[in-house]
């Protein structure tokens, strides 16, 4: 199903709410904030030149992050594109499908399209699915792949916003026993009591009042041994996953910082961008692939390319300088003394 970019975010504060329902809320807040950061990230891996007016580029990224392939078909004499899957009977000998169905988001619209088959212009074969029927040669649309499995990115997405959302959490949870080192046991007569005390001290109030309804000893206050050491380990694991998942979308991540203040080489830094240059590159392969029979069939000049980096402008007077100190060179002129 297609992910809803259009829902309505709640700034109110709950309220009358359980413990457990607070947590809940504030792990599935925690979760979509990571989560939406991460897909929009995710969308940033490629880019695309030469897409007719009628094929939007949003819905084109969208359909490859959460299914793994779309199709750009022609309807009503324009290009489209939309989120595709390949129906079950269609497939040929080398698995590529000769019909597939396209969705709409939100209008409802579905369609079953016959779509290009790599090479089957010369080969009847190549067009023969297993059931044995044969695959149009008079294709109304192409059936991109984002990768060679068609497997959606978005499932690598899902796995690391889980993952740093519920280390965010912890992290939560390890702020709070450091702020309140303790456990309070109480007879269940106090407990509303206590509870309240409690809520006082969590909204930071001053000071807090008693009426001295109960006696100090149905109260025990029990210390808890807090490790500021889990404060780091979260930190470093929630940086771990974080440059993980950065070094799958192709961009380039701080995982050859040294923690320990130790001097790399540059070599040492960049020793992993190799393969997260060639992540990306898995998938621009694929979806070219595919564009190369689209503009084949429809006559367009469509291409994917990798994400351009944004370079800073250097002026021609810091470019001469930087290059003079790289010689060696002083950039004063050298002024003899005679004396």
């Amino acid at each position: 199903m297609w992910y809803n970019d259009n829902c309505l975010i709640s700034l109110s504060k709950i309220s009358n709410s359980t413990r457990r329902k607070l947590n809940t809320y504030k792990n599935a807040v925690v979760f979509q904030n990571v989560f939406t950061r991460l897909s929009m990230d995710a969308l940033k891996r490629y880019e695309f030149e030469g897409l007719p007016a009628t094929i939007s580029e949003r819905v084109l990224k969208q359909s490859f992050l959460w299914y793994g392939g779309a199709c750009i078909f022609e309807k009503d004499k324009s290009l489209m594109a939309l989120p595709a899957v390949p129906t079950g009977d269609g497939f040929n000998v080398y698995g590529d499908p000769g019909k597939v169905w396209t969705f709409s988001k939100n209008n409802g619209y579905n369609k079953e399209v016959d779509v290009y088959i790599h090479g089957g212009d010369e080969s009847a074969f190549l067009r023969r699915g297993m059931s044995g029927t044969s695959a149009s040669k008079n294709a109304k649309g192409v059936y991109i792949r984002e990768n060679a499995l068609a497997y959606p990115f978005i499932n690598q997405t899902m796995f690391f916003a889980e993952a740093i959302a519920d280390t965010m959490r912890t992290l939560d949870v390890c702020r709070v026993n450091i702020k309140n080192p303790f456990i309070i046991t109480c007879e269940e007569s106090v407990r509303p009591s206590v509870e309240r005390y409690m809520n006082q001290r969590k909204e930071n109030e001053d000071f807090i009042i008693s009426s001295g309804v109960f006696e100090a000893n149905k109260i025990q206050v029990i210390p808890v041994t807090t490790n500021t050491e889990s404060l780091n380990a979260c930190t470093s694991l929630i940086e771990w996953y974080e440059n993980k998942y950065r070094e799958l979308c192709g961009i380039t991540n701080s995982t050859g910082i040294d923690k320990k203040g130790e001097n790399l080489i540059q070599a040492e830094i960049g020793i992993n961008d190799d393969y997260t240059e060639l992540n990306p590159e898995k998938s621009i392969e694929y979806i070219q692939m595919g564009l190369d029979d689209v503009n084949k069939l429809f006559g367009t000049h469509i291409t994917v390319k990798k994400r351009e980096k944004d370079v800073p402008e250097v002026n021609e007077g810091d470019k001469a300088d930087n290059e003079t100190d790289e010689k060696g060179e002083n950039k004063d002129e050298d002024i003899s003394d005679d004396n």
